[in-house]
């Protein structure tokens, strides 16, 4: 969300509708201006799409060439995307169609859309903004390029990258991203749950959430923990269907193995330790597989692809998961 000096009170995004146009190309022009570190020289832009505004699908379809594809595709898209297919900018990749696809007749596509109102208006901004936008991708595709590295054809991945408003679940497998989605869990919801369970206004709150965590240790640490139960229990169930929802609808017969935590409120103290133990020994309820036995639960590295081994971020681990999005939008001159 943007805010300014001058007026504080109106929001420029309100959620992820672009609710000040003109006041958030004034807003970027200014940070581009007086940026808190460094300096821009480039007026090029590579900006993100966020999982509310986006469709992405794996879909199997029959083989075909590449020329065949450019009708047929949007054609087959249409099953699968909530929107008429002419108010929508549709992207799309042949992801294979090996000797296993070929066996079946089948090939593997994944199809990626956004609402045209929405791209134009952003395309718009960022041109008002006086500057060059040279592409647009969604969001979830540029998380999980800064943090998904090394040889990871054999392992799937599940990405939950925590924000203030909506957490989104993004599955990498064989080195694709496959399947996202977003649940309205995150930031803004623990510290509003604190706010109600201590009787303190938001600001108090946020900052007891940010000083204390889930860490038994602190003074309020149990007062908190209890608070953010609920809450936290509601993501772990999401996070356990959406993996479960997964393997069970994949052609690829990927097991998620490994859990990794990107964005600003991942910096929750003990959250990843919370997670692992409520993923890997919760106790059974109405459904016979509510636990994930084995898997990883890590802090996502923004940097593992820019930074030499030994070498220091400029930002702590912590720190930089609020800029996981922004790094992977910037890596994508460096591997196209």
């Amino acid at each position: 969300t943007f805010k300014t000096t001058v007026a504080p009170s109106v929001l420029a995004v309100a959620g992820d509708t672009l609710s000040d146009p003109k006041l958030l190309s004034k807003t970027i022009r200014d940070a581009v201006a007086n940026p808190k570190f460094g300096k821009i020289t480039t007026p090029y832009v590579v900006a993100s799409v966020p999982e509310t505004k986006s469709f992405v699908r794996v879909i199997q379809m029959p083989i075909i060439s590449e020329k065949e594809a450019q009708e047929a595709v949007p054609w087959e898209a249409e099953a699968y995307i909530p929107l008429p297919i002419g108010q929508v900018y549709l992207d799309w990749i042949i992801l294979d169609q090996g000797a296993t696809a070929s066996e079946e007749g089948k090939m593997t596509v994944l199809i990626t859309a956004c609402p045209k109102d929405y791209i134009d208006q952003l395309v718009s901004i960022i041109k008002e903004a006086r500057l060059i936008p040279l592409a647009l991708e969604v969001e979830s595709q540029a998380t999980a390029r800064s943090l998904v590295s090394g040889n990871v054809m054999d392992e799937t991945i599940l990405i939950a990258d925590i924000d203030t408003l909506r957490t989104s679940l993004i599955i990498f497998d064989k080195g694709i991203l496959q399947f996202t989605s977003s649940v309205p869990i995150a930031g803004n919801l623990f510290t509003e749950e604190l706010a109600k369970a201590l009787n303190l206004g938001m600001e108090a709150a946020e900052k007891i959430k940010r000083e204390t965590g889930l860490d038994d240790t602190e003074r309020l640490g149990p007062a908190v923990k209890k608070a953010l139960m609920p809450v936290l229990s509601n993501l772990v169930d999401e996070i356990i269907n959406t993996i479960r929802f997964y393997e069970e609808h994949s052609t690829s017969g990927g097991k998620v193995s490994r859990l990794l935590l990107s964005g600003g409120s991942s910096k929750l103290k003990h959250l990843p330790s919370f997670l692992h133990e409520n993923l890997t020994h919760r106790p059974p309820q109405d459904h016979p597989l509510r636990s994930l036995p084995g898997i990883k639960v890590e802090l996502g590295n923004p940097w593992a692809k820019i930074l030499k081994q030994g070498q220091a971020p400029p930002l702590s681990r912590e720190d930089s998961l609020s800029f996981a999005t922004a790094i992977g939008l910037a890596l994508r001159e460096i591997e196209s």
